[in-house]
């Protein structure tokens, strides 16, 4: 095996980091001091790189050494020499963290580094694109900025293999929207991530592992992160007693949260859900209103049903099943395999009524793990379904459908916010073996219809298809006062609080 170099040691790393410091505060307010500084770190980051690639074989030979010499010398590896090894091992690992994390933090005090504000969206679901489309393109319309969007695989929940990029590059073509392709290994996906020079970053999520290693909070840290929440955030702590401890850090503190420059909340109680947990500026939590509403509400009137209607007007009705199965003694709120085969007889048989499937992007992974939906069962259904001349399966976005649609059908989560702006019969299937709600996803509970099987679901959308007044409006009213809280449109004062403060010297 190769001789390998011992890694910098501290003493040396943070002298050089000093240099560079000083190099940074002499070049002052020249106009190439942007360029330079990030030169000098993108190579100081690159060494630090070099390095941890090169650990492995290090280690290698060092224990190799070791071995080699205990058997010649007879010198015991004992546990003290090996916990030394770990020891060293670790404070590497530690201090390479430590100078990422400074040297990121420099590039963002730097500001922008040209006249515009360069922002990176990082895509990885067409579904979920709804989130931050209108902040795109107001970007797009705004001259202040300069937006750039880019396709990335995923793992489904963070249990499967990164796939999936073409399809999002699929649906990105397919709604005109310019973007870059990172179909290639994760830190190739991250060194062209640097190479834009991004001042922004927006991801989809905050879960790390569903993304590629080179896409995850620390690799991205070192341009100001933006999060916009890819949902209403209605779930509670699952260990809550009452309201006082309902934030679920879960969803309000993570490393995405707790390392970005600016969250951009839909709603008050948003807000006190993240400053619950104290480990962030508060200043940093805005309250923009939610910009995929806004995209929802926009495509009000411009329905679209993907179902033939050749003798006149049927009955539209969505069903959005969810995920998380409450199966085998498991909290979810899914209930599809409890009533997939009671919705395709009744759909079968009552050709009066059109249906609409669009299930939870995860749905087909999660069911394909369970039961009757393995080795392809998942896909016969579906099959199946699709060839009744009463049905479809919609994916991708779906303001539009919702738009045409007369009724939903669901067990959660996120359309029982969602679908409410269509001021339509919303019938909640409460699996009753579910994590709880918060207070904002309590009040989306009472203004749905509630359910507990199919024979009361299948009742109640009868009742409501036969011309039943909708029961609950006033509920429905006040939540949507809670969910709508800015008169203004959520991209223009996500945007202009960007353009506010990035160019601020403690930014």
């Amino acid at each position: 095996m190769p001789h390998q170099d011992a890694p910098t040691n501290a003493t040396e790393t943070m002298a050089e980091l000093a240099s560079l410091k000083a190099h940074v505060e002499q070049l002052g307010e020249r106009i190439d001091v942007q360029g330079a500084v990030q030169f000098e770190i993108a190579k100081l980051l690159q060494t630090f790189h070099a390095q941890l690639e090169a650990l492995p074989n290090q280690v290698s030979e060092i224990v190799k050494t070791a071995i080699e010499q205990n058997n010649r010398e007879k010198v015991p590896l004992t546990r003290e020499v090996l916990g030394k090894l770990d020891n060293r091992l670790g404070q590497l690992s530690v201090n390479a963290h430590i100078i990422k994390q400074v040297s990121h933090m420099t590039l963002r005090r730097l500001g922008p580094a040209t006249e515009k504000i360069r922002c990176v969206f990082i895509v990885q679901s067409i579904p979920m694109w709804d989130s931050l489309a209108e902040v795109y393109q107001a970007m797009v319309e705004d001259e202040r900025f300069h937006p750039i969007v880019v396709s990335i695989n995923k793992s489904e929940l963070g249990m499967a293999e990164y796939t999936g990029e073409d399809d999002v590059h699929k649906g990105l073509t397919a709604l005109n929207i310019p973007h870059l392709r990172l179909d290639v290994s994760p830190y190739d996906g991250l060194d062209i991530l640097r190479n834009l020079m991004p001042d922004v970053i927006f991801r989809q999520q905050q879960w790390e592992s569903p993304l590629p290693a080179g896409m995850r909070t620390l690799e991205i840290s070192f341009a100001r992160i933006c999060v916009v929440p890819y949902g209403v955030g209605t779930l509670g702590n699952p260990e809550m007693k009452d309201a006082s401890d309902e934030a679920y850090d879960n969803n309000y503190d993570q490393p995405y949260h707790r390392l970005a420059w600016k969250v951009f909340c839909e709603t008050e109680l948003t807000i006190s859900y993240y400053t619950h947990f104290a480990h962030s500026d508060p200043d940093k939590f805005v309250l923009s209103g939610y910009p995929k509403l806004d995209r929802l509400l926009a495509s009000k009137g411009n329905g679209i049903w993907p179902i033939a209607e050749p003798n006149g007007r049927s009955f539209r009705v969505i069903w959005a099943p969810h995920y998380a199965l409450a199966v085998d003694g498991n909290a979810g709120f899914g209930v599809f395999h409890r009533i997939y085969d009671k919705m395709l007889e009744w759909a079968r048989f009552d050709r009066g009524i059109q249906f609409v499937l669009k299930p939870h992007p995860s749905l087909e992974f999660n069911v394909s793990q369970h039961g009757p939906f393995a080795n392809g069962g998942y896909r016969k259904f579906i099959d199946a379904w699709s060839a009744l001349p009463n049905c479809a399966v919609s994916e991708g976005t779906y303001g539009e459908l919702f738009d045409a649609s007369d009724l939903m059908l669901t067990d959660g989560v996120s359309f029982l916010s969602e679908y409410q702006l269509f001021e339509k019969p919303l019938i909640y299937f409460d699996s009753g073996n579910h994590p709880p709600f918060n207070t904002l996803g309590r009040m989306a509970e009472d203004a749905s219809y509630k359910v507990t099987n199919f024979d009361q679901m299948k009742k109640a959308a009868l009742e409501f298809k036969a011309g039943k007044n909708w029961p609950l409006e006033e509920e429905r009213q006040k939540f949507l006062k809670v969910l709508l809280p800015c008169a203004e449109p959520a991209a223009r004062i996500i945007l202009d609080s960007i353009a506010a403060d990035i160019r601020l010297p403690a930014n």
